[in-house]
């Protein structure tokens, strides 16, 4: 990481909090509610400027921001926010959100531009050695992967790296497809891919055949990775080959060794069609992106929730900058990305039903709505003021650990 990858970083999440807390800010306004703060940050004021009724703030933690209205109980001004209709209050509370889901499509946007084309889910051919393309055809629409409906190649590599495909002992990975042929929607079931040691003994068969002639063309004609066993060719081989059948043993024995390893992930053997741009399909590739990363999201809250992650994973605002300046090095579609994920991950989490998030409050201003009559300001206050404390907790839990992958280098 270098310092300018690093204030990159900061401005990113500079930029996605502004956004957030302008949403607030301007719909406020245009509810004509009176605006006390607008800050950027947490804990002591660095510096403050008061522009009409509003103080504008930078504070000296940069973990957040607030737009603060005037919500004293006690108050008859008919601008505070409490004595506002409800409905305005819901919109209030929902625009920062809404301005990072905004914000989000933006970068998914500019994601698709600096890629050098617009990718699809049609197979356009196979890898040299692929096993899918016994069951896959050229020009097949990607539908779904095991079930999860596929919108973007995102999809693709996420299903296939995070679904449960190889039984033990097996030396393929297998998924259940379906796709679109000809027009028609074609159920696949048993698609099987190999792992990338089989693509590392592919390459390194084609390096020890190198101009002969006379060799098969696949070193599956000689080892038999379904058995993990020498084919009868193989014997053949030996008796008319010994040196060359020698090498090619050591390169078999490479490959069982290491195919039963975790890390040995599976080696996705075909590529699909991309596209030129132009104005339907950026915008069409920006939505698919804008869902495909929204769905993540909420399957990687579901995985924290099973236990599949733990706190441990869980990044804070330090995290995002180390995240972001290393992503930056990658180029600017990359960091596009990162910067898409980043603010559609936080607005979701700020509709979340959590005391002191905007869903928090939004679940108070719906039951008000409901029942014709807030619930007591001392009651929700306690609520929040829990919540607040949970997440101060849970703030320095999440920093602690960005500060230790950044010293342990993890």
């Amino acid at each position: 990481m270098n310092i300018l990858n690093i204030l990159l970083g900061i401005l990113l999440f500079f930029l996605i909090i502004l956004v957030h807390e302008f949403g607030h800010f301007t719909v406020a306004k245009l509810c004509k509610m009176k605006v006390k703060e607008f800050a950027i940050g947490m804990g002591p004021k660095l510096f403050k400027k008061r522009i009409g009724e509003t103080v504008f703030a930078f504070k000296a933690l940069p973990i957040g921001g607030s737009v603060m209205l005037d919500e004293d109980v006690e108050n008859d001004d008919p601008r505070s926010f409490r004595n506002r209709p409800v409905w305005m209050r819901i919109l209030v509370i929902a625009a920062g959100a809404f301005m990072n889901f905004v914000l989000g499509f933006i970068f998914c946007i500019i994601s698709v531009l600096c890629s050098n084309s617009v990718s699809t889910n049609v197979v356009a051919g196979f890898q040299e050695g692929a096993i899918s393309s016994s069951v896959l055809q050229a020009n097949d629409k990607i539908l779904k992967i095991n079930g999860m409906n596929i919108y973007t190649t995102m999809d693709i590599s996420f299903q296939l790296s995070n679904s449960q495909s190889r039984g033990i002992g097996s030396q393929y990975y297998s998924y259940d497809f379906v796709v679109e042929r000809n027009g028609q929607t074609v159920e696949l079931n048993n698609v099987k891919f190999a792992s990338r040691s089989y693509a590392k003994m592919i390459s390194e068969y084609k390096k020890l055949v190198g101009e002969k002639e006379g060799y098969a063309a696949l070193p599956t004609e000689y080892f038999d990775i379904d058995t993990n066993s020498y084919t009868e060719a193989f014997k053949k081989l030996e008796k008319n080959d010994a040196e060359f059948a020698k090498s090619f043993t050591a390169i078999a024995d490479e490959y069982k060794s290491g195919y039963t390893s975790e890390e040995n992930n599976l080696y996705l053997d075909f590529i699909v069609y991309g596209e030129r741009h132009n104005f339907v399909n950026v915008i069409q590739a920006a939505c698919a992106n804008f869902v495909s990363y929204g769905r993540l999201i909420w399957i990687s809250f579901g995985n924290l929730l099973n236990g599949t992650y733990g706190l441990n994973e869980m990044s804070g605002p330090i995290g995002v900058v180390q995240s972001v300046s290393t992503v930056a090095s990658f180029g600017w579609g990359s960091l596009m990305t990162l910067a898409a994920l980043i603010a559609i991950n936080i607005g979701i989490v700020n509709l979340l039903p959590i005391p002191a998030m905007d869903g928090g409050r939004l679940v108070f201003l719906f039951i008000e709505l409901i029942r014709g009559k807030p619930v007591k300001a001392e009651h929700e206050g306690m609520v929040h003021f829990i919540g607040i404390v949970a997440l101060m907790v849970l703030m320095v839990i999440v920093t602690f650990n960005d500060i230790v992958r950044i010293i342990t280098g993890g």
